[in-house]
């Protein structure tokens, strides 16, 4: 089997874990470790397609073992296509709030393979030294309008699970050993409300072409100008908010038990925020299984020259 051939099948059973098959364009903008034209993956998918190794079906691609996928994914699609609808919708309204630089739609909804069960999981970035009190602004709103997830409702409302603030853009040290995850969530996800960051965050993390050396991100992004508000809490006012806000934020997740439960990786300090969920080791694993169903290391591949 050529180099080609075992990056396309890596990249399929790294989206087969969501239900996720890919189109020529998509398997050749996240072909893992392997930078080629998107004619070489079309010959490696036809010699793949003759071997038996995949299905395709109205011009998606999937591992051969995997039949229900194309139905999975339509479904899944069509719930996805709503619950987007519903984060340009709200998450837009954010625009209005101070030192927000960048909210984006992430995991599932992001990959495109939500169900029903699923919430809209979401990125802030916020202006350096204004976390918490941003943090806590986004919330409020969207408690008012009632799609703040709680323990209560979860399908369909959003999750502010991880926010940073523009001192740590570059997010290379949370990289676990051989994480394939990583790579594809910063390349996967979707900001819908962007004052100008988004090309200084990839910027900051250009080590993602290691793991997608074909991706490129795309340009047309929605591009706020600065609220009016920050001219308000600029000064002294806003980081004595903030230092209010950071300490009884951060004191009540760090008293919350089911944030230091065994694996949680919890990160709450003056930059960061992020609450367990991290399924990162659980993915490998499950990537891993596939490869060795197919008969392929996990080794990386030369790129063509």
């Amino acid at each position: 089997m050529s180099k080609i051939e075992k990056a396309i099948l890596k990249t399929l059973a790294f989206f087969d874990i969501f239900s996720r098959p890919l189109t020529l364009e998509e398997l050749w903008h996240f072909l893992h470790q392997f930078k080629t034209s998107k004619y070489q993956v079309l010959i490696g998918l036809r010699k793949l397609a003759k071997k038996g190794k995949i299905l395709e079906k109205n011009d998606y691609f999937s591992l051969n073992f995997n039949r229900q996928i194309f139905r999975e994914y339509i479904r899944r699609r069509k719930i996805c296509q709503k619950n987007f609808q519903k984060a340009r919708r709200y998450l837009g309204l954010l625009k209005i709030l101070p030192f927000v630089k960048n909210i984006s739609v992430i995991n599932s909804l992001a990959f495109q393979s939500s169900d029903e069960k699923s919430d809209i999981d979401i990125l802030l970035v916020t202006k350096k030294n204004r976390l918490w009190f941003t943090r806590a602004l986004v919330v409020l709103v969207l408690e008012i309008l009632g799609q703040n997830k709680n323990k209560w409702y979860r399908a369909g409302k959003f999750c502010l699970g991880f926010a940073f603030d523009e001192e740590v853009l570059n997010l290379k040290k949370f990289r676990l050993k051989n994480d394939i995850y990583f790579s594809y969530w910063l390349a996967m996800l979707a900001p819908v409300l962007d004052r100008g960051l988004y090309p200084r965050f990839i910027q900051k993390n250009a080590w993602i072409y290691d793991n997608l050396p074909n991706w490129q991100p795309e340009k047309n992004r929605l591009h706020a100008g600065n609220s009016w508000t920050e001219k308000i809490f600029r000064g002294a006012l806003g980081d004595k908010l903030e230092k209010l806000l950071g300490t009884w934020q951060m004191k009540r997740i760090w008293q919350d038990p089911d944030m230091l439960r065994p694996g949680g990786s919890v990160v709450a300090d003056i930059h960061m925020l992020k609450i367990p969920g991290d399924k990162r080791a659980e993915y490998q694993g499950q990537w891993q299984e596939r490869l060795k169903r197919l008969r392929i290391s996990q080794s990386r591949a030369k790129s063509r020259g």
